[in-house]
């Protein structure tokens, strides 16, 4: 069905058949959505949610934010302390409504930042075409990914539009909720107004990190702070030696190499250098489309580098593709990249033979795979100005980035 969709800027003609249509992706998301939520109420799973709205009344009670609660849920909160604040709307309400208004807020939020792209409609269609397995994995673990996907899109597009004042609230809240809206700082090379939007970025985070503290003591949100560097260290450590499941790129190679003990910090350093390399193309800073590959790098690239993805993290991974698809001029890698990491996302083996790819590692982490792939060709392209020679055609605006 993509392929009736263009990949590249040409806008196709106005008889349009009912499913190219925006409205028609974003029904097909609401349904997904309600139709998980109503799975969790069936088989009372809430598991992931009840994480996330128990840590307001932690908050407001200065309990531990990181610490396990059985009596309430599984597992432990392993996000910022200003997520506390962000879930307290849904927390009043009883589980079972908190639950949907939760999903369809994050299901929303990222279909209206896929929206904001300087793309046109078909392409915009095709990316939310694309995003739907990962979508279906999202709102099946009730997660905020799709949230932190919209904000680190949001950090580039309001930025396009002139707004640097809230692309910067942007970068920062996604950082202090997840740590991967951090990489969205690099957007600050296409920045026309670069001492305005440091300004920005410094205030919003004395305002962030603040927040939580109108509800709790500042010793207590100082003290979670703390909590949240060591929960996500030990998180880490635990995915790392085996005691978790790496689906990072990281966890590709150990698992391949059958090496547990490769250092992270040597697949950063090397993951660091090639996320930086097409930077050295300072003349094509102001180019729409080198933006936007840009963008799909900072996309994919903290999930590809982070021990503690997950299967359901891939929804802010799969925007970048979508964003790399509808912008790749070779035929070829869109034929064979595409169908290749789609078919791997779905994650066959655990949804058929769940007790053996718990077993074999290896049938986790190859989901890293595909991105790491259409991340390669991204960042080949850019660095080596392949670019250079599918310049916009039709009137689209170039961006220039100011605040």
């Amino acid at each position: 069905m993509l392929n009736d969709f263009p990949a590249n800027d040409q806008v196709i003609s106005s008889d349009r058949k009912f499913y190219q249509n925006n409205r028609f992706v974003l029904l097909l998301w609401v349904l997904i959505t309600l139709i998980f939520v109503i799975d969790s109420w069936i088989t009372n799973r809430y598991n992931n949610y009840l994480i996330f709205e128990n840590t307001f009344r932690n908050l407001l009670n200065e309990r531990s934010l990181y610490a396990n609660y059985p009596a309430y849920h599984d597992d432990s909160n392993h996000y910022g302390p200003i997520f506390s604040v962000l879930i307290a709307p849904f927390a009043i309400f009883h589980n079972w409504v908190g639950l949907l208004l939760w999903n369809l807020f994050n299901c929303f939020f990222l279909f209206k930042a896929i929206q904001t792209l300087p793309l046109n409609e078909d392409q915009k269609i095709a990316i939310g075409y694309i995003a739907i397995p990962c979508l279906i994995e999202s709102m099946l673990n009730q997660q905020f990914n799709a949230g932190a996907g919209a904000l680190m899109i949001l950090s580039y597009t309001l930025l396009n539009k002139d707004k640097g004042v809230w692309s910067a609230l942007c970068i920062i809240l996604g950082t202090f909720i997840k740590l991967y809206g951090i990489v969205g700082l690099v957007f600050f090379f296409f920045s026309k107004n670069k001492s305005s939007f440091i300004l920005w970025l410094v205030v919003w985070s004395a305002v962030i990190f603040l927040i939580p503290m109108l509800f709790a003591s500042p010793d207590y949100v100082i003290h979670s702070y703390q909590d949240w560097k060591n929960s996500l260290t030990s998180k880490n450590m635990v995915n790392v030696l085996g005691g978790g499941i790496d689906i990072s790129i990281m966890g590709f190679f150990r698992e391949i190499l059958n090496e547990k003990r490769i250092s992270n910090f040597l697949f950063l350093s090397l993951g660091s250098l090639l996320f930086i390399l097409p930077f050295i193309n300072i003349s094509r800073f102001k180019k729409s489309r080198f933006q936007l590959m840009m963008l799909s790098s900072v996309m994919i690239f903290p999930i590809l580098f982070s021990t503690g993805a997950e299967d359901c993290t891939f929804i802010i991974a799969v925007i970048g593709v979508g964003v790399w698809y509808v912008k790749e001029k070779n035929d070829l890698m869109k034929k064979v990249l595409l169908p290749i990491l789609l078919i791997i996302t779905c994650n066959f083996p655990l949804l058929l033979f769940p007790v053996f790819a718990k077993s074999h590692p290896l049938s986790l982490a190859i989901i890293s795979f595909p991105y790491f792939l259409v991340w390669m060709r991204i960042i080949y392209n850019a660095t080596n100005n392949r670019l250079s020679y599918i310049e916009d055609t039709e009137p689209e605006r170039i961006a220039v980035l100011v605040d």
